[in-house]
């Protein structure tokens, strides 16, 4: 994961500095949620999200303005929140756009192109609210599904899962072995003292 400062060796501003084609430090500055005794002073940008970020721009073809990236603990605790979000560790943005919620719905509804290159650059849950929408790298679940939440109100129903990808249980067999291997480890120990 890259870590951008906001300032330089020299107290300079780095706002204008690219971060990638389309986002620069200073739209990640201005989604930063922090208490006012907190002096932060850069943030963690895996490359994956800015990657997302930038084929998530390009293909709806209109600007796109980060919300909220990074916040600290101490925030969301004010917040009521649990502290837990991938935004806490930077690996989530929500952003908004005129027509951008509708858009990723469709594009997660039916599976175009967008959302299969989205989840190929490692993008495992979205969530759709009335006026933004949340994407995120966190590590992908054991079956491949993507994390998915629809809590918008017009929503017909209040979706939490889409998880249609079928389990590799050769993966659980792989774990299983190994656990065999551990306990017979283990009582070999045993038997030698």
């Amino acid at each position: 994961m890259n870590v951008y400062r906001f300032f330089d060796d020299f107290g300079k501003s780095l706002d204008y500095v690219k971060v990638s084609i389309f986002f620069t430090i200073k739209e990640f500055r201005e989604a930063l949620f922090c208490l006012s005794s907190e002096k932060i002073t850069q943030v963690p940008i895996p490359q994956n999200l800015l990657y997302a970020m930038d084929y998530l721009r390009q293909q709806f073809g209109k600007p796109i303005i980060i919300n909220s990236h990074f916040r600290t603990l101490e925030y969301e605790k004010t917040q009521g929140r649990s502290g837990h979000s991938q935004h806490k560790i930077g690996k989530a943005v929500d952003l908004s756009g005129h027509g951008l919620v509708d858009f990723l719905a469709n594009a997660v509804k039916n599976k175009t192109e967008v959302y299969k290159q989205l989840r190929k650059m490692g993008i495992n849950a979205i969530g759709l609210y009335d006026n933004f929408v949340h994407i995120d790298v966190r590590d992908a679940k054991l079956t491949g599904g993507l994390y998915y939440w629809d809590e918008r109100g017009n929503a017909e129903a209040k979706i939490k899962d889409d998880d249609n990808a079928p389990v590799d249980w050769s993966l659980f067999g792989v774990g299983f072995g190994l656990l065999g291997l551990l306990f017979k480890f283990l009582r070999y120990g045993k038997k030698r003292k």
